[in-house]
Parts: structure tokens; C-alpha cells; sequence
């Protein structure tokens, strides 16, 4: 049932007469057109179409005349099916213009179109063909044939196309399509299973294609063509075409490329579109994804290896033309994949277009290699090195060089990088926004890790920017393009700060700034990095080397005017930069101390640059105040023109004379110099910053009552005066001091370019002792007058001291000793020059020395000569010459510094003494002559008791090393002469050289001792006496030990006498006839404070064992009387020393005598002393003090015979045995008191002693049992 909401249709035929009239016209047609159709149906069905045979050749005409070209059937034939005619003919030939068969088909099966009634022309509603081969062939002309056939359907032989294209539906099976293109010479390519279909709707037309090309080419080819348009007029043609290729093999379709940079390998697949309109291409767009492409896109281009390809490529046409990528992926092998971008150029007329999306251009720029570019176009490319990305860009511009006109802009760019070119600026790492036309627009600027190059602003161009932020813009004006800075905001490591303002560019011009900034974080350090390129080279380089360290928080800078006229010293323009400064170092001028603590204002204004300071300071010498001033920065031969004062100690001006050019001009006198109390000094330096060398100095110094020291100069105290100078001038007057203990004054000038010092003045014995060392100082007194002058001149100083001494009391060793009144002669002469110096020095005629010295002080040779004037000696080295009467070398040696002693750095030796004291004895006619070879002294010895020979070798790898060996060393008695000294020698028990000492004939106080032998060495813990040995035929005696210098210092030895014959021995010492035969020995450890030379009876503590054996002493009288006279004053010291010749007179005989002793601070005690012999037994104790020469003794004798029995012979053992002998004596008074023993008691001095009888101890009575 109808829906009752549907709306009912109503058909209203219209009532006029003249529609009606129409109406009954168009019936009638209708049905006159339906009896004709009827009659030609039933015309076709009773008679054409059985008979169509028969019309074969009246079929082919009318053919011929619908397609245009010739046409001949071999058969034909004909039935009905579904209300339409079916035709079939066999061996059709389409012949072209020639009359040759151009194109055969086997079979063509059609169905008849009624409309061919009303155009009287063969027309089909559907064509088929099977089997059919057709060639399709490119001529050289550009023209296209169809199995021979043009397809251009406007070209007058091209019947058969605009035939095809009026027919229903044309369909193609099973057919073979071969390509033959003649311009490239390539073979034929075939394509088979070829499906093909053209269908035509009125003026739409659908052609439709599937292939099927050599595997190895490619898999099944689809495609479909489809427009709209009057067949016999392609210009109405209005259409697209749609392709599809899948599995290309590239290089295998490199003989039919229409390229001849065809990829050499890869394989491809591709959608391709390709619109037209009025005949004519609109636009072409293909899908392309490749793999594994090798491109070489110009014979001398390296070939481009691609892992991927895939995207989209455009070109249409609209208004212009435009060719674009579009979402292309490019990938290299070993390269990460990079994203889509897009990328597209048009043009029209003058006019072209740039448009990009998300363009990597550091990947873009690596590729550029591989295309062909005009050698301008890359070279730019190379030089610019772009790198960033580009999100989105659309560029349209007209003109070309100099003519070029931006017409619109919009760019976004992140990570932007363009290297300079020339004076173009570059810059690295920043995100841009740009939008504007010709006429003006905006930018803005972002970056962190950022960088502008500026190669025509500044000597290091490359900036870092560790941030950047701008906005701006810029409009068109009449005179060029003005550039508008809204805001600038920077920071990076040398400075942080904002900028604004703006640049007017001109063309062909530099332009004009109008820019003001301010820093509020700046480092000095660098300020050189941003000084422009106009400022000169050497100002630059003296502000990038003198400038190290400092900065400012507030710093101003202006620029404005044309640049052309910059810094405008002339007027036009202003450039300032004004800088308060904290914490700075300035390094103004090479080789001078630099400035410290700075705190001053930087002031660039046009051509000038000035350094205020506030406060600065050289060392501790506070500057108050200082500038700085390069006057023109622009001018060809730049000065530094530095001027201030300075107020600080005295120490700190010496050091900055040290160390800077004044101390060259001053000659060296202030090197080494100590310094205390304060100086002024007003100094002006002027430096041309191209010849620092002729740096000029200027200035006044004030000394304020400070003290100066000069090295290896007494001090000088209370200095005060003004000393002005220049580079080559000095003067002062009125320079006063105190020197050596007395006032100097010192007058300076300068005369035909020499500066002469001149001093007069006296010097007292306590200041030459503060001076010299306190054990040099305590032998004078007194005072004298002296005078010098020091001479400074180019090449060669020299310094010139003269003093009679007189005042001065000299009690020196000699031959240095002189009194009050005596005069002695003291001059002194120095030279000095490049090359080093020469020293003189003369006492009068006791001795002179000459010696130079190299440039940095070294000693070079010398000598030092007594009784004459000394001589400079061609060798180097120090050599010692001469004749003195007397000098006392202990004296001297007890003044030298402790040290190795020897002689280090002595060349030769030829002395003459007439005598020599050495350790309180006294040798005379002692000649010394020798000579250093290789590093060892050799020395000769001869006098009347010296013979030998000294070698010397000074401490090197090993320690020193003195050996002497003599063959004859006679040391005498001591005397009453030496020094104060002559009891040893200052010298450290470690410091002592390895010893060697032998003499063959060694006599001491005129007694033979025998030969001689001794070892020994320092070290550290002192001094090691390894063996010291006499050899004499009747005794030997040996010792050994250390000399411990630590502390109070001790000597340790131990000492071994062994005795053969004491007869012999005693006679030896002056004691004949004393003893017969007998043999002894003493043993044991001996100590004493000091030095071995520091021997003294009240030190000397230890032990020693005693012992004799088998002797007799002769001519021993019995008696008391005798022993009384053996313990009296005259005779004692001879008993100590066994002159036994006036006791014993008939001579007593002994077995053994044995004694202990201990020895402490020279007090010996025994208490185990045992004599025994024929006669009697002796036992002794009690103590001996060797220094005071007394005695506290205990004797018991115990008699064995009755006869008087000499038992003075235990005096053999020293005092103690005397002392028992006397008791003896006294105890056999009586020969009769055989069996009695008696007990003594001695005490007193060894010259007097007393001697008491001890009451005996009764006997104990016997007790009843």
C-alpha cells in the first residue's frame, strides 16, 4: 500500500492549442521513427544479415570511410542476438596512407549499434578482439603509432582512433603489446597477457589496461585512462590517468629510460596519476617507494646508494608551474633514517616560489654532492654548510643579484646553522620565525648553545651564545631597509646583557647604527674578543695579553652614526663603551710587574681608550692614582701611556725593580737586595705598543727612613732622600744613611751617559762585626774612615772602595793583626759587564787578591797572593801563592765556617812560610807547592820536619778524601805560640773527609814513636777512627773509636799497648838501664768530652787492664830512705814515667804483676792490684786523682824472705806500685820480720806523700775447749 504521507504525483498535460498541436506532432514522429526502425530490423533479420557475405566489399568501404583509412575483410559473417545484429569478421586490415597493411586483426566480433542507422556509419555497442599482437612504436618525429596507426585523434590519419573512441566498448584479450621506440634505439619490449578495454559513454571514455611484462622487468602492469571530450577534438579532452607498477627492476629498464641517468640498480614500485584538461597536462603526481637504488645523476658525479626511497613526487600547472616532493623519505646505508619532508619550487614569469616542511638541511646539504648544480649554485652551497630544521618555509621573490626583489616571507626554523661567507654573517643553533613582504615584517630569534659568526666586526667572529632571544622587524624606507631591534637579550661565558636599537642598511653602503646596550656581567679577560676589527692589531693584542682578569656588573655601550666614519674621531657619530672594573690584573707593558687588585672605570670613547683606576696595587705598593690612556686606537704607531704614585714598603719596590727594566738600568743593584720600612714613588711609562723595547721610564723615588740590604753588603739604615730617574738617568742629592755602623752620604749624577754614586763615610768595629760574622766581628775595634764610588755605565760597572783602616784594631790571626795606629792600605776594585765581573782587593803589603766572576755571579779563577799583588791566572779556578813570615793556620781554621774542609775549586798552590803554627806547634821553612789535575789537589810538603806528600779529592760521588803519606813527620813540642784557636779546628766530626794517613818516620817531642797509621772517616754519628796504629820494634800500640760531635761531644776509644821488651821501651823514653827484659800490656776504653784534640786529664774517664810478666828492676837499694826519695817532689813525676834508676840499685826480680783501673773525671781506683815475686806479695786500693797529682792509698805487704826484697819493682804498674813499694820498705826494715805482713796508709801529693803505719789487729786468743 502507498505510504498515505508520500506525496501523490500528478501528471497535468497542458491545454493550450499549440501544445497540443506539439504533442500530437511528436507522437506521430515517435511512431513513424518506431515503423522505420521496425522495417529495418525486419529488413536486417529477412535479408542483410543472411546475405551479409554477399556485402563483404560494400562492408569494408563503408568501413574505410568511417575510419579514414583503407580497410579490407577476408570474410564476414553475421547473426542475431539479443535484439541486436552480431558481425564477424575475419582478416581485417587497416591500411595506412602507403596502401600497406598496418595493422591485422584475425578476428573481429562486433555488436551492431542501432544508432549506426541515423549516422550511417558502422558503429558497434561492443567490440572484441582475441589474440591480437600489436605494436605500439615511438618515432623519431615524437608521433605515436598503433599497429601502425597515429593515436593523435586531431591529425587526419589518425581515422581509426577517433573511430575506436566512437564505438560502445572495444575489448582486447589475450593480447601481445610490443614497445618499439626508434629514438632510443632500444629493443623491443613485450608485454604479454595483454587485457584491454575502452569503453565510451557520449564524451566520457574509460580505457582500461592489465600487462604482463618480462619477469625479470616487473609483475602485472595495471592502468586506466579516463576523460571526457568530443572524440575528433583532443583539445576538449578533459581526463586522468591512473598507473600502477609493482616489482620494477630498474636496471633492467635502463634501455627503454627516457634518461640517461637511469638508476644503475634497485628495484621500484609506483602510482602514478596524470590529470589534463582542455588537452593539455595539468598535473602529474606519482607514489613511488624504492629499495636498494644506485644513482648516478651526471657522468662526472659520484654515484648515490639508497637503501630506501619513498614518497611522493608532484608537478602541475596553475598560473605557473610547480614541482614538488611531497612526504619523501631518503635513507643511505649505515646512515640513521630521516624523517619526511617536503619540498617544492614554482615559477611564473619572473616570479618564484620556495616552499619547504620539516627539511633537514644538514642531510639535504650532504646529498647536494650527488646532483648536478651549476659550480657557483654548489660552491655556495659548500660555503654556507646549512644545518637545522626547517618546519616550515614559503619564500617568493622576483629578480635575480643585484635586481632581486622579496615579494612575501614566512619561515620557522629550529637548530639553524649558516656559516659566513666573506663578511656575510653566519650563525649556529638558532630557532628563527620570519614573516613579512616587500614592504616589512617581523623576525624573532631563540637560541641556547648558540653561536654568530661575524667576520667583518670582529677578529675572532665565531661568538658562543650560551642564550639569545630577539624580536624585531623591518619596513622599507626610501633610502633602504630599516632594521628594528625590539629587544636583544645574550649571555655566554665572556659577557651577559641587552641590546636595542636599530640598523639602517643601504645599499651598496656599510650603513648606520643607532644601537644602545648595557652588560651587566662582563670579563675582562675577553674584552679583547669584541674590540672591532677597525681597532688596530697591536691594541688588541696588548689588551688580549695585559688584560688578566677582572670584570664589570655595569657596563655601557652607545653606538650610532655611520658606519662608514666609525669610531668618528672626526664627529658624525659616537661609540662608547664605559665599564666599571672590579678585581683586575694588568699586565700593561712586557716584562714590568703587573697590577693587582684593580678597581678602576674603562672608558672606549671614539679613538681613546682610558683606564681610571680607584684602587690597584703592585705587589703590597698601594697606587693611588694610576690611568692608563692609549690616546688614538686608530693610529699606525699606538702608545700606552701609563701615569701614577705609588706608597708602600720597601721590600715590594725592590722586587718590582727586580723584576721589571729598572733593575737592568739600575745594573743589577737591587738584585738580592732585602728591604724593610717604606718608599714614594711618582712613576710615568710611556710604551709604544709596536716596539715595546723603547718603553720610557720617568719617575722619583723617596726613601722614608727604611732600611736596604744589598746582597753580600752591609745594610743600609735610616735611608733617606729623593733619587729621580729616567731610562738613562739618575740623580739624586742629599741621600744620607747609616752604613757599617757609622753615617755615609751619597751623592748621584749622571755624566756623559754615566750614573755615578758617590759615598763617603765611617765605619765602626761594632758594625763591620753585625756585617761579618760574630767570631770575625770579636777581633776588631775601633773605627775608620772610608769612600766609594759605584759607576754605571753601558757595558762595564764598576765600584771602587778605598780606607786606610787607621782607628781600627785588628787582633786576627796572623798576618792579619794590626793595632789602632798601625795604617794598612785597603782597596777594593769590581768591574763588571756583560760578560761578569773582576774583583781586587789589596791589604796593604801583606797580601792581594784578584778574581772574576761569570755573569750570574759564578767564581770563575783567581788568586790569592801573599806579600805581593795578586795576578788574574789564565786557568780557572782558585790558586794560592806567595811568601808570608808567620801564619797561623789553627787560628785561621778556628775561624772558618764549619763545613768539608779541603780544597774545593783550588787550581794551584806555591806558599812559602817561615812559619807555620799549626795546633800550638811550630814549624818552620815550610814550603807547599801542588796543583789540581782531574779533580784531585796534589800538594808537596817540605821543611826540616815535614816530607811527604797530600792528596786531595773533593766530595763528588763519593765523600771526600784526604790521604796524606809522609816519610818523614817530626810534630814538635807545643809551644807558646798559636791563636786563640790553636787547640783544634772548627769543624764538624761529619764533616771530616776520609783520612789516609802514614808516616814511615813519626817522632813527637823529639821521641822516635816509630811508623805511623790511621783511618778514618766522617759520618753522620761523627767521627770514625777505624785504626790508628804505631810499630815499633819493642811495643805496638793501636786504637780505635769515635769522635760523637752531637750535643756536648764526646770521644770514645779503644786503646791497646802491648809492650816486648821494657827494658827497651823505658829506654826509649829516657829511662835506660831501668828495667831488664819484661813484658807488659795495657788494655781497655777511655772517654773524654770534645774533639780527640780536647785530651785532658780531668775529662778522661773509662777502664784499663794492667799487666806484667817476667821482668827485673835494676839497681833497687833496701831500704826506707830509699823509697822517701823516690815519693819527694823532684822524683815522683819520673816514677810516673818508670825512671825507677835511682831505686832500685841492686835490681829485684818479679813473676807477674796484674791491676784493674777505673778511671772517672781523671780520678783512677784500683782495688784488686797484686804484685808478686820471690821477696814478698803486694795488695794495694784506693784512688789516684791524675790532674791534681794526690793519692789515697791502702798497702798491705806480706814478706816471703827476710833479706830486704826490692819490691819497688811493682812501680813498673805506675804510681800505685811506687806507693807499694814504699810500704814494703818500711815493713822489711827489720830483716828479720820474716812472717809478718803490715798494712800502710799513703795519702797526699805524689810529691810528699805521707805515709802512716796501721796498727796490726790483734790475734784472736784460743778458747779453752
Amino acid at each position: 500500500m502507498r505510504d498515505p504521507t508520500t506525496p501523490r504525483m500528478t501528471l497535468t498535460l497542458p491545454r493550450s492549442p499549440l501544445s497540443r498541436r506539439l504533442l500530437r506532432a511528436l507522437a506521430a514522429f515517435a511512431l513513424a521513427a518506431m515503423l522505420a526502425f521496425a522495417a529495418v530490423a525486419a529488413t536486417l533479420w529477412f535479408w542483410f544479415l543472411p546475405h551479409i557475405a554477399d556485402y563483404r566489399a560494400d562492408l569494408a568501404a563503408l568501413m574505410s570511410r568511417a575510419l579514414g583509412q583503407r580497410v579490407t575483410l577476408e570474410a564476414v559473417s553475421a547473426d542475431w542476438r539479443s535484439w541486436r545484429p552480431e558481425v564477424r569478421m575475419d582478416g581485417v586490415r587497416i591500411h595506412d596512407r602507403e596502401g600497406r597493411a598496418a595493422l591485422y586483426l584475425p578476428r573481429l566480433e562486433g555488436s551492431f549499434a542501432w544508432r549506426s542507422l541515423l549516422l550511417l556509419e558502422p558503429r558497434f555497442s561492443r567490440i572484441q578482439l582475441r589474440g591480437l599482437t600489436l605494436a605500439v612504436r615511438r618515432l623519431h618525429d615524437g608521433r605515436f603509432l598503433v599497429g601502425g596507426l597515429p593515436v593523435d585523434p586531431a591529425a587526419p590519419d589518425s581515422g581509426f582512433a577517433n573511430w575506436a573512441l566512437r564505438q560502445g566498448e572495444i575489448r582486447v584479450a589475450d593480447a601481445a603489446l610490443t614497445w618499439i621506440d626508434e629514438p632510443l634505439g632500444a629493443p623491443p619490449l613485450t608485454l604479454s597477457a595483454v587485457e584491454l578495454s575502452l569503453t565510451n559513454t557520449l564524451r566520457r571514455h574509460v580505457l582500461t589496461l592489465h600487462a604482463t611484462p618480462p619477469a625479470d622487468l616487473a609483475r602485472p602492469v595495471d592502468a586506466t585512462l579516463e576523460f571526457r571530450g568530443r572524440a575528433d577534438d583532443p583539445s576538449t579532452w578533459d581526463g586522468t590517468l591512473n598507473a600502477r607498477f609493482v616489482g620494477l627492476a630498474l636496471d633492467g629498464l635502463d634501455p627503454w629510460a627516457a634518461t640517461a641517468y637511469w638508476p644503475r640498480t634497485g628495484r621500484a614500485s609506483a602510482k602514478l596519476t596524470v590529470s589534463f584538461a582542455d588537452g593539455a597536462l595539468t598535473q602529474a603526481r606519482a607514489a613511488i617507494d624504492a629499495r636498494k637504488l644506485v644513482l648516478q645523476l651526471g657522468d662526472a658525479l659520484p654515484p648515490l646508494a639508497l637503501e630506501k626511497l619513498r614518497g611522493g613526487m608532484s608537478w602541475r600547472r596553475e598560473g605557473g608551474q610547480r614541482v614538488a616532493l611531497e612526504r619523501l623519505h631518503i635513507e643511505r646505508a649505515g646512515e640513521k633514517p630521516g624523517a619526511p619532508f617536503d619540498l617544492a619550487y614554482g615559477w611564473s614569469g619572473e616570479l618564484r616560489r620556495v616552499e619547504a616542511k620539516d627539511v633537514d638541511l644538514a642531510r639535504m646539504h650532504r646529498y647536494l654532492p650527488y646532483f648536478p648544480l651549476p659550480p657557483e649554485a654548489r660552491n655556495r652551497f659548500d660555503a654556507l654548510r646549512p644545518a637545522g630544521w626547517v618546519d616550515a618555509i614559503d619564500l617568493t621573490w622576483r629578480g635575480a643579484g643585484e635586481q632581486l626583489e622579496l615579494v612575501s616571507v614566512r619561515a620557522d626554523a629550529r637548530a639553524l646553522t649558516l656559516a659566513a661567507m666573506g663578511a656575510t654573517p653566519g650563525f649556529a643553533g638558532l630557532s628563527v620565525r620570519i614573516e613579512g613582504d616587500q614592504h616589512s615584517g617581523t623576525f624573532s630569534l631563540n637560541g641556547k648553545a648558540a653561536m654568530l659568526d661575524l667576520p667583518g666586526v670582529f677578529r675572532e667572529p665565531r661568538v658562543p651564545l650560551d642564550r639569545l632571544a630577539a624580536e624585531g622587524g623591518w619596513k622599507r624606507i626610501a633610502s633602504g631597509t630599516l632594521f628594528r631591534l625590539k629587544s636583544f637579550d645574550f649571555a655566554n661565558a665572556d659577557l651577559a646583557g641587552k641590546l636595542g636599537g636599530g640598523y639602517e642598511y643601504r645599499r651598496g653602503q656599510v650603513g648606520v647604527a643607532s644601537l644602545e646596550g648595557h652588560l651587566d656581567r662582563a670579563d675582562g679577560t675577553r674584552v679583547y674578543r669584541y674590540l672591532p676589527l677597525k681597532v688596530g692589531d697591536h691594541t688588541v693584542s696588548w689588551v688580549q695579553r695585559g688584560v688578566l682578569a677582572g670584570g664589570s656588573r655595569d657596563v655601557r655601550f652607545v653606538l650610532k652614526g655611520d658606519l662608514a666614519r666609525f669610531p668618528f674621531q672626526n664627529g658624525g657619530g659616537e661609540f662608547v663603551v664605559d665599564a666599571a672594573i672590579e678585581n683586575g690584573v694588568l699586565d700593561y707593558a712586557r716584562g714590568w710587574p703587573r697590577i693587582e687588585g684593580v678597581a678602576a672605570r674603562l672608558l672606549f670613547e671614539r679613538g681613546l681608550m682610558r683606564v681610571e683606576t680607584k684602587q690597584a696595587r703592585i705587589y703590597n705598593v698601594a697606587l693611588y692614582p694610576v690611568t692608563a690612556t692609549i690616546p688614538d686606537l686608530m693610529h699606525h704607531d699606538e702608545h700606552l701611556l701609563v701615569q701614577g704614585r705609588a706608597l708602600g714598603p720597601a721590600a715590594d719596590f725592590v722586587r718590582f725593580a727586580n723584576f721589571s727594566p729598572v733593575g737592568a738600568r739600575l745594573r743589577g743593584v737591587t738584585h738580592g737586595m732585602a728591604a724593610n720600612g717604606n718608599l714614594n714613588l711618582a712613576l710615568k711609562i710611556d710604551v709604544p705598543l709596536r716596539r715595546s723595547d723603547d718603553t720610557a721610564v720617568g719617575g722619583a723615588l723617596q726613601f722614608l727612613g727604611g732600611t736596604l740590604h744589598p746582597a753580600g753588603l752591609p745594610p743600609l739604615d735610616n735611608a733617606r732622600g729623593v733619587l729621580t730617574f729616567t731610562g738613562d738617568t739618575l740623580a739624586g742629592a742629599g741621600l744620607g744613611a747609616q752604613l757599617l755602623g757609622g753615617p755615609v752620604r751619597v751623592a748621584t749624577r749622571t755624566s756623559g751617559g754615566k750614573v755615578l754614586i758617590e759615598a763617603h763615610g765611617r765605619a765602626t768595629a761594632s758594625g763591620l762585626a753585625a756585617w761579618l760574622r760574630h767570631d770575625l766581628g770579636q777581633h776588631l775595634s775601633g773605627q775608620a774612615d772610608w769612600r766609594g764610588v759605584l759607576t754605571l755605565a753601558r757595558g762595564a760597572d764598576t765600584l771602587a772602595i778605598q780606607s786606610g783602616l787607621q782607628g781600627l784594631v785588628s787582633s786576627l790571626p796572623a798576618p792579619l793583626a794590626k793595632s789602632a795606629n798601625a795604617p794598612l792600605a785597603l782597596t777594593f776594585f769590581m768591574r763588571s759587564g756583560d760578560g761578569g765581573a773582576e774583583h781586587e782587593l789589596r791589604l796593604g803589603a801583606i797580601l792581594g787578591a784578584k778574581w772574576r766572576s761569570a755573569a750570574g755571579g759564578e767564581f770563575e779563577r783567581g788568586e790569592l797572593r801573599f806579600g805581593a799583588p795578586a795576578t788574574l791566572p789564565a786557568e780557572p779556578g782558585f790558586s794560592v801563592a806567595g811568601r808570608t813570615g808567620s801564619f797561623d793556620l789553627s787560628g785561621w781554621l778556628g775561624l772558618a765556617p764549619g763545613g768539608e774542609a779541603g780544597g774545593a775549586g783550588l787550581a794551584a798552590v806555591d806558599l812559602d812560610f817561615d812559619a807555620f803554627e799549626f795546633m800550638g806547634r811550630r814549624f818552620a821553612n815550610v814550603h807547599v807547592a801542588g796543583r789540581t789535575r782531574a779533580g784531585v789537589l796534589r800538594l808537596a810538603l817540605a821543611s826540616p820536619a815535614l816530607d811527604g806528600a797530600l792528596t786531595w779529592r773533593a766530595a763528588g760521588q763519593g765523600p771526600a778524601r784526604l790521604a796524606v803519606k809522609f816519610r818523614r813527620l817530626a810534630i814538635p813540642g807545643v809551644g807558646g805560640g798559636g791563636g786563640p784557636a790553636a787547640g783544634g779546628v772548627a769543624m764538624k766530626a761529619g764533616d771530616f773527609p776520609a783520612l789516609d794517613l802514614e808516616a814511615d818516620e813519626f817522632s813527637l817531642d823529639g821521641r822516635t814513636l816509630g811508623r805511623l797509621e790511621a783511618q778514618a772517616h766522617g759520618a753522620p754519628e761523627g767521627l770514625e777512627i777505624d785504626r790508628l796504629v804505631i810499630e815499633h820494634a819493642d811495643s805496638r800500640f793501636d786504637m780505635s773509636g769515635r769522635w760523637r760531635d752531637g750535643g756536648r761531644g764526646e770521644t770514645r776509644a779503644r786503646v791497646a799497648l802491648d809492650i816486648r821488651d821494657a827494658g827497651k821501651f823505658l829506654a826509649r823514653f829516657g829511662l835506660p838501664d831501668t828495667v831488664a827484659r819484661g813484658k807488659a800490656e795495657f788494655k781497655g776504653e777511655l772517654n773524654w768530652e770534645g774533639s780527640p784534640a780536647d785530651f785532658a786529664l780531668d775529662q778522661l774517664a773509662g777502664s784499663l787492664a794492667f799487666k806484667s810478666t817476667k821482668g827485673q828492676f835494676l839497681k833497687v837499694e833496701p831500704g826506707a830512705g830509699r823509697l822517701l826519695g823516690i815519693l819527694s817532689l823532684q822524683a815522683l813525676p819520673r816514677r810516673l814515667l818508670f825512671d825507677f834508676r835511682d831505686l832500685f840499685s841492686g835490681g829485684y826480680a818479679y813473676d807477674e804483676i796484674s791491676a784493674t783501673m777505673r778511671i772517672a773525671r781523671g780520678v783512677v781506683y784500683s782495688d784488686d792490684f797484686r804484685m808478686s815475686g820471690p821477696a814478698a806479695r803486694v795488695e794495694m786500693s784506693g784512688t789516684a786523682a791524675l790532674d791534681r797529682e794526690t793519692v789515697q792509698l791502702r798497702v798491705k805487704v806480706s814478706p816471703k824472705l827476710s833479706e830486704s826484697v826490692a819490691i819497688a819493682g811493682a812501680l813498673l804498674g805506675g804510681p800505685l806500685a811506687g806507693v807499694g813499694a814504699l810500704a814494703a820498705q818500711k815493713l822489711l826494715r827489720d830483716p828479720f820480720e820474716a812472717a809478718a805482713s803490715r798494712e800502710f796508709l799513703v795519702s797526699g801529693s805524689w810529691q810528699e806523700p805521707a805515709v802512716e803505719k796501721l796498727a796490726k789487729a790483734p790475734a784472736a786468743k784460743s778458747q779453752p775447749e
